[in-house]
């Protein structure tokens, strides 16, 4: 008996002083830093519905990019593009882009240390050496431009420190073969200089084998490389040059034949009644496939460099320099077929073709179409305050654009065996290019007068955006019927070159009152807007719909916001109520009967409404609480069909009605070991989604991950932390696409990612 109390009395000795530790000093939440307004403030000051993440709490969750917050923002939503895995579409509060052509832009701006990320390609790279990740939701279209009608995501890495040397390495292992390894390094070159160097490898097998020749899908291979350099050049000059580098291999998920589509008349349902024989439909997830065909990977290279230099004149002025400039090649490769065999296949592999039986049999090349795109951008900014009433901010924005886009030569998209004797082939070529130039002014100044014992702080804001795009395409595309002793078309050839050319400019302005109501306490409402560029449409197969291309559309948004903290700052509550509607919002309409082919239209009926709760306690010591609740309302009112003339039901394709997350942290010392042991655990939860349709709806889903740590080991002149941890623990089956454009399949499934388990073990010396 007495050797149970004395062991209790050793785990409870520890805790007792923790908890004594932590009353001490009042048992309190940490203040959170933020720079989503240019200069570093409070987050519980900052008028901006704002979800941030610190460096121990994504590596907790495991974050390395962007795609990794999927289902723990509320309000934040982000698909794997299907044709490209490596490709993100995100949506903030249900404002999003449904495709991602390189004519047109995204909805929620992403800038990595200040600077602006153009193309969704390739966007899911992973980030070396994070130190906190900032989602700013509502239109951001005063301080961060176009493109941001739905919001804005930002990634801070952690900066070189000057004078002092630390190592940091950590180790994973997991199922699926996972191997992962993440170092970082700051070497100080003097006490006024210092480098960074960062490397993070990932490497993981895919959910879905292949049982025939290739990669399994989902296989990915990641590397990624950052160098840092800081030079403090006197007391009020700092200098910063960042160059990072990362290459991706990605074979693309499986699009999971679900639904067998109908007989019909038009050319996607008469080649699904041949395909059907080849392929195998199932409702639940396949876990194995196979493949006569080599299954070949996407790969992606990402490379950039960039300049931030802030130069402090003094107290009440900082001028401000980020320059960047950013390169990518991406080469996708896609297989639709899933699992099928010879008979028939969706890719951009080589097919067998042949002008008559006497000519010798033709086949082309293995065909991958490849991105290649690089951009620059130049910000200046001025930051200063008047006496004690007014802060301001001034800046210039220039940006420079140019990519091409190269499916030459011919490139085979679908092939189906037999049809009438032969087969059935759809092959063509593609090559786009764009060239976009873009400037901005804008500014923002905030009155905090006299009255009211100064806790009013009035805020006006405007941009002027001016957008020059100029887009190139040729294409070719026919279906054919090889039958040995002749090819012969199916349908119409389709075959142009055009160009085309716009200017489009914008106004944007953001109004806001914000009150400090008491001492802990800030009530705000706030009127926003923001513009996203108007552009052609490379997916519509008529010359014309490309030429006349689509106007820029506008979001205006009103929201009203309270920030607070309770119980001596153990309780913080975070809430935000927002509307928010379009002018000649961007939508792209699936032409019927085609697998990639849209039309895009401005329309004028989108609008939602919502709000956003944020709750964050530690009720104890070593206990740390957060729940995140969002709901959205969105409307799409019924359009005329541009293709049947008659009144259709349109939604927005990811706009959740309810998103959670429910997050627990609790650690103690233990005597032992001389560590700290930590528990966490997280639920999220995404409501379903499209649920007026049959064959794109997206049923709801929740994932239970946890991780369980031993830190701060002290052993061979560092600290040492050991974790174990799981992802998706309950093992959850969901959806994480749909599709009802496939030949074979009126509904077809991407399924996200299945349960991962692993363990991490990291030393760190400084």
């Amino acid at each position: 008996m007495r050797r149970h109390l004395a062991l209790l009395a050793a785990v409870l000795l520890p805790w007792q002083q923790l908890q004594a530790a932590t009353a001490s000093r009042g048992n309190v939440l940490e203040e959170v830093l933020v720079t989503a307004q240019h200069r570093e403030e409070s987050a519980q000051t900052t008028p901006i519905s704002l979800f941030t993440m610190n460096a121990e709490q994504l590596e907790k969750q495991r974050i390395s990019n962007i795609s990794n917050l999927n289902g723990l923002v509320p309000n934040l939503n982000i698909d794997n593009f299907p044709a490209n895995n490596q490709t993100l579409r995100v949506f903030i509060r249900g404002v999003g882009l449904t495709d991602t052509q390189i004519t047109q832009d995204s909805a929620v701006g992403v800038y990595l240390n200040d600077a602006y990320i153009a193309r969704s390609t390739g966007l899911a790279f992973d980030v070396a050496d994070l130190e906190r990740i900032e989602v700013l939701r509502g239109p951001q279209g005063t301080l961060y431009g176009r493109n941001t009608t739905g919001g804005a995501i930002r990634l801070i890495t952690k900066r070189p420190e000057p004078g002092k040397l630390t190592f940091d390495q950590t180790l994973g292992l997991g199922n699926q073969d996972l191997l992962r390894s993440k170092t970082s390094v700051n070497i100080p070159l003097s006490d006024k200089t210092a480098l960074k160097l960062a490397y993070f490898h990932e490497d993981v097998a895919g959910f879905v084998e292949n049982n025939g020749p290739g990669g399994s899908w989902g296989d990915r291979t990641s590397d990624g490389f950052r160098l840092d350099f800081r030079a403090d050049l006197s007391e009020k000059l700092t200098l910063d040059y960042a160059y990072d580098h990362s290459e991706i291999e990605f074979y693309n998920l499986p699009a999971q034949a679900v639904l067998r589509r109908e007989s019909g008349s038009d050319l996607l349902a008469i080649i699904g009644d041949i395909a059907q024989q080849y392929i195998e439909y199932d409702n639940n997830r396949i876990n194995r496939l196979s493949t006569n065909v080599p299954l070949l990977p996407t790969d992606t290279k990402i490379q950039g460099h960039a300049l931030n230099i802030d130069w402090v004149l003094n107290e009440a002025l900082t001028l401000r320099s980020i320059s960047a400039w950013r390169e990518l090649t991406d080469k996708s490769y896609l297989d639709f077929a899933s699992g099928a065999d010879s008979g028939f296949r969706i890719d951009f592999n080589s097919a067998v073709l042949a002008a008559d039986a006497s000519d010798e049999r033709l086949e082309l090349p293995v065909g991958r179409p490849q991105l290649e795109q690089e951009q620059f951008s130049q910000e200046f900014q001025v930051l200063g305050s008047v006496g004690q009433s007014i802060e301001y901010l001034a800046g210039l924005y220039v940006f420079y654009e140019k990519a091409e886009e190269d499916a030459t030569p011919t490139r085979h998209i679908f092939s189906a065996f037999p049809f009438g004797g032969g087969t059935i082939y759809n092959i063509g070529s593609e090559y786009n290019k764009i060239e976009n130039d873009a400037w901005a002014f804008f500014s923002q100044l905030t009155w905090t007068p006299d009255i009211l014992d100064r806790r009013l702080h009035l805020t006006l804001g405007w941009r002027h955006s001016e957008d020059s795009r100029d887009a190139v395409r040729r294409v070719t595309d026919a279906v054919v019927i090889d039958q040995g002793s002749s090819i012969q078309p199916l349908v119409a050839e389709s075959m142009f070159s055009a160009k085309a050319s716009e200017n489009f400019d914008d106004d944007s302005y953001t109004v806001i009152a914000e009150y400090e109501w008491a001492e802990q306490f800030n009530v705000y409402a706030k009127y926003a807007e923001a513009y996203k560029s108007g552009g052609f449409n490379i997916r519509d197969p008529e010359e014309e719909g490309f030429s006349d291309g689509f106007a820029e559309e506008k979001l205006r948004s009103i929201e009203l916001g309270f920030k607070g903290e309770l119980l001596e700052r153990m309780l913080r509550v975070n809430a935000a109520v927002f509307h928010q509607r379009f002018d000649d919002f961007q939508y792209n309409f699936q032409i019927p009967g085609t697998i990639q082919n849209t039309r895009v239209f401005n329309v004028d009926e989108g609008e939602m409404s919502g709000v956003e709760l944020e709750l964050v306690a530690m009720p104890t010591a070593g206990l740390f609480l957060q729940l995140s609740y969002a709901y959205l309302h969105s409307e799409l009112d019924d359009l005329v069909s541009p293709f049947t003339g008659e009144l259709e039901s349109f939604n927005f394709t990811n706009a959740p009605e309810h998103t959670y997350s429910l997050v627990a942290d609790y650690r103690f010392p233990v005597r032992p070991f001389g560590g700290l042991l930590s528990v966490n655990a997280s639920y999220n939860f995404i409501g379903d989604r499209q649920k007026n349709s049959d064959t794109t709806f997206r049923d709801d889903y929740n994932l239970l991950n946890a991780r369980l740590s031993l830190a701060e080991i002290e052993a061979l002149g560092g600290q040492w932390s050991i974790a174990a941890w799981g992802k998706n623990l309950q093992g959850s089956d969901y959806e994480a696409f749909t599709l009802n454009n496939l030949p074979q399949a009126s509904r077809a499934v991407i399924w996200g990612e299945g349960r991962t388990l692993g363990i991490d073990i990291n030393y760190h010396f400084e």
